[in-house]
């Protein structure tokens, strides 16, 4: 790929349907932080919204504790003997009961509480968990969720005798596009790689970024022929995503992918990873040429 606009410090390029104010980079991991703290609880200090019921209750019990005061203080001279002992039992009774009642009401309150802190903590650790495994730039998992799974999926294509293809790839030019146009379109790159990886592979398929401008794919239940046909389709997907610059100079994407197999390249994910790495860089090296730059190629 030759850019010919050297001094062009900006791309502009229209924004995919759904991706009106989208944020990337530290100010989306900012804003996912902030959106699992204000579920949480109202702030220290703020004051707890009251239902009508706990009112009404309060009310009654306030409304109590004065009709008996009053009962004591004057009844004795208001009223015979009978009278006053009538009410009293009256106002003893009806006291236990609202001290049940109010013992019943607490406790069913307490329970919906912990009912809803606990579906709350279970959603804020998933959130969490999202979080520790994703990459906030490409939305793909990270490095080192990339590597657990890795060896589970080997270990389960050794037991059950599958085919796994691990695919190694890494953008062409990228040095390049981040010294014509800045780091900042350099990352608009990134995730735009990053989505267009994420709609291309299969559900049970599990996309990464390895580092840098790196991607890596784990594809279980898949041989080498299957698995070079969506290298290719990644190819072929990625070459196609272009940003068209200020001069209407259309900047194609490339990749260079290395592919290595499970049983048949490696049986150890370490290995397999750096067969999959010695195959991209001897790819990266054939395409040095001048008419290879910007390809999409596999090895």
């Amino acid at each position: 790929m030759t850019c010919r606009s050297r001094g062009a410090r900006r791309i502009r390029r229209p924004a995919p349907a759904g991706d009106e104010g989208r944020v990337d980079g530290p100010a989306k991991d900012q804003q996912q932080r902030r959106s699992i703290l204000q579920g949480i609880g109202p702030e220290p200090g703020s004051p707890r919204p009251r239902r009508p019921s706990d009112r009404a209750v309060k009310a009654f019990g306030g409304l109590l504790l004065l009709c008996t005061a009053a009962l004591i203080v004057a009844g004795p001279s208001v009223m015979s003997r009978n009278a006053y002992t009538s009410l009293e039992l009256f106002s003893i009774i009806t006291g236990a009961a609202y001290g049940i009642y109010v013992a019943a009401h607490s406790r069913s309150t307490h329970v919906n509480l912990e009912r809803a802190y606990s579906a709350h903590l279970e959603e804020l650790s998933q959130r969490l968990r999202t979080m520790a495994y994703r990459d906030s730039l490409t939305g793909l998992y990270n490095h080192r969720y990339f590597y657990e799974q890795l060896s589970h999926e080997v270990e389960r294509s050794l037991r059950y005798g599958q085919p796994l293809t691990v695919l190694l790839m890494d953008m062409n030019n990228f040095k390049d596009i981040n010294d014509t146009y800045g780091h900042i379109i350099g990352d608009k790159f990134l995730s735009l790689v990053g989505q267009v990886i994420a709609r291309q592979i299969r559900g049970s398929d599990i996309g990464a970024r390895y580092g840098g401008d790196e991607f890596v794919v784990i594809l279980p239940n898949t041989g080498l022929d299957e698995a070079r046909v969506t290298a290719q389709k990644l190819s072929v997907a990625v070459r196609q995503a272009a940003m068209m610059s200020p001069s209407e100079e259309s900047v194609k994407l490339g990749l260079s992918i290395g592919v290595a197999v499970c049983p048949d390249d490696s049986r150890g994910p370490g290995e397999l990873l750096q067969i999959a790495d010695r195959r991209l860089y001897e790819e990266k090296a054939r395409r040095k040429q001048p008419r290879g730059r910007g390809r999409s190629e596999v090895a």
